[in-house]
C-alpha cells in the first residue's frame, strides 16, 4: 500500500498483483499519466487510455497508434513496463528506498534516449567497418538503419529529435526531463 510522504511515494509491496504493480498503484498511475501525455505531445493526437488491455497486453482494439509510430509506441510502452517492474523489485529488496514517479519516468526517458542514439549510430556508421572484432564474426544481415527509417521512427513532428540539413545530417535531441512533457514529481 502506498503512503504519501510528500514529493515521494513510499511503496510497501505486500502480495501485489501484476495489475497493481504495473497499472493501479499510484506510482504506476502517475508514470502512465506521464506516458500518455508524452505520447499525445509527440503525435498531436489524443492520449492513449490508461487501459490494462492496451498498455500491458498491447490489445489495440480500442485504441491504436498510427502505423508509422508503432516502433516508437512499442519502445516507449515496453520501456515503461520494464522500469515499473524494476521499481517494484527495487522497493522489495530495498524497503527504505523511496520511489518517485519522476525517477521511474526518468529511467524510461534515459532508456529510450539510449535506444534513439543507438539507432542513430546504426544510420550513420557502418558497424562492420568500425567494429573491433573480426569481420567474419559479424555474419547475418547488415546492422544498418536507413536515415529515412530513423526519421520515421524518432523524428515525428520533430518533437523528440530532428535531423538538421547539413552535409552529414546532424541530430538534435529535444527530448529531455522538461520537453515535451515535464517528468512527474
Amino acid at each position: 500500500m502506498p503512503q504519501d510522504t510528500g514529493a515521494r511515494i513510499q511503496v510497501v509491496w505486500i502480495d501485489a498483483t501484476l495489475t497493481h504493480v504495473l497499472m493501479t498503484c499510484p506510482l504506476a498511475a502517475a508514470v502512465w499519466d506521464w506516458f500518455a501525455a508524452t505520447w499525445a505531445a509527440i503525435t498531436g493526437e489524443h492520449a492513449p487510455p490508461r487501459s490494462t488491455d492496451l498498455l500491458l497486453a498491447d490489445d489495440q482494439r480500442s485504441w491504436r497508434p498510427a502505423s508509422q509510430l508503432r516502433p516508437l509506441w512499442h519502445r516507449l510502452r515496453l520501456a515503461t513496463i520494464y522500469q515499473l517492474w524494476a521499481a517494484y523489485h527495487r522497493a522489495r529488496h530495498q524497503p527504505d528506498a523511496a520511489q518517485s514517479a519522476g525517477a521511474v519516468a526518468a529511467r524510461v526517458l534515459s532508456s529510450c534516449r539510449k535506444a534513439l542514439l543507438g539507432e542513430w549510430r546504426l544510420s550513420t556508421v557502418t558497424i562492420r567497418q568500425t567494429a573491433v572484432v573480426l569481420s567474419d564474426w559479424l555474419r547475418g544481415r547488415d546492422p544498418k538503419l536507413a536515415r529515412g527509417e530513423f526519421r520515421d521512427r524518432w523524428c515525428h513532428r520533430d518533437i523528440l529529435c530532428e535531423l538538421v540539413a547539413a552535409p552529414n545530417a546532424l541530430l538534435l535531441i529535444h527530448w529531455s526531463a522538461q520537453h515535451p512533457v515535464p517528468l512527474p514529481a
